[in-house]
């Protein structure tokens, strides 16, 4: 007698589940990453500003705060808080560093941990 082949319903149903799971997965954390896209982007759009040396602190939260508000991305971190601007002899580091929680399911979350650095030369 020959032998059947195929897949069962309980492999079709276990393989849906687990691409549903990965699915819904990537859909929960995706957004977070592509936030955190932007304001790196951001930081490197204020680094590429040939006066952003010669800014105050306030100045350049400020010129940050409009890029991302522009992004629809103003509210995901405090940069009043967050931003760190160190200046030394030949460069100027602004790092910008930060947690999200998302909730996964019931009490199950997912930390996010980002750090953002961008290094500019004195000139």
């Amino acid at each position: 007698m020959r032998r059947q082949g195929g897949w069962t319903i309980w492999s079709i149903l276990s393989v849906a589940l687990l691409v549903t799971f990965f699915a819904l997965l990537f859909m929960k954390l995706f957004p977070p990453y592509f936030d955190n896209m932007k304001l790196q982007e951001a930081l490197e759009t204020v680094a590429d500003d040939h006066r952003v040396t010669s800014l105050t602190r306030r100045q350049i939260i400020t010129e940050l705060d409009d890029i991302l508000y522009i992004d629809y991305a103003h509210e995901i971190v405090d940069l009043k808080k967050s931003l760190v601007i160190e200046k030394s002899k030949t460069s100027m580091i602004m790092s910008i560093d930060y947690e999200v929680v998302v909730p996964l399911a019931y009490n199950i979350s997912a930390l996010l941990t980002f750090s953002n650095r961008v290094e500019m030369p004195l000139r």
